[in-house]
């Protein structure tokens, strides 16, 4: 009888090594897995305060520049109700902010009409207190209270230029407006 050979059994330190090639194997391909789904998921802007209002997508910024003037209507009073944002970039939400103040004792109402435009194109929705408004909501402002109106404008190559934009409001026979003005340009440095 010849002697037969047998292949050599792996040792417990071999059949560890490959078990532990395996699961390092297994854990980059699930790496690469995470790596591919997350890239393909949406970006989010760097820089965008998520607290205001964005219906446009991409980043908010709070409306840069100067904020001038006063409005008084009904009792109600508005302070910088003029917002010149000088040049802003295309593809940004800028978010002009008006606080609507009743310094009464006695509950106050007003109304928001539909956004005008003076010149340039395309206004945005009002918000007020964070939440989309129809032209024509009524709102009531409680005694010594505010209301916030939020007005999120952005624009695209195409809408470049000046823009000036209006929001009237009226309280009982009495009319108001705030206004937003801006050069959206190309040029400007993105917020």
């Amino acid at each position: 009888m010849g002697h037969t050979t047998h292949p050599q059994r792996p040792t417990r330190q071999r059949r560890m090594t490959w078990l532990l090639l395996l699961v390092a194997g297994l854990l980059g391909a699930l790496a690469v897995a995470v790596t591919v789904v997350v890239s393909a998921a949406p970006a989010t802007e760097t820089g965008s305060d998520v607290s205001l209002p964005n219906p446009m997508g991409g980043k908010a910024v709070p409306a840069p520049g100067d904020a001038s003037g006063q409005v008084s209507f009904a009792g109600l009073e508005i302070a910088d109700a003029e917002v010149s944002m000088g040049d802003v970039a295309l593809g940004v939400t800028y978010v002009p902010g008006w606080e609507v103040t009743n310094p009464t004792d006695r509950e106050l109402s007003f109304m928001a009409g539909q956004p005008q435009v003076v010149e340039g194109c395309c206004p945005g929705p009002v918000y007020a207190d964070g939440e989309l408004t129809q032209a024509g909501q009524q709102f009531a402002v409680p005694p010594g209270g505010s209301v916030l109106l939020q007005f999120p404008l952005q624009m695209h190559p195409g809408m470049d230029g000046p823009h000036d934009l209006a929001i009237p409001l009226l309280a009982g026979s009495e009319e108001a407006a705030v206004h937003v003005t801006g050069n959206f340009t190309a040029t400007a440095p993105a917020a």
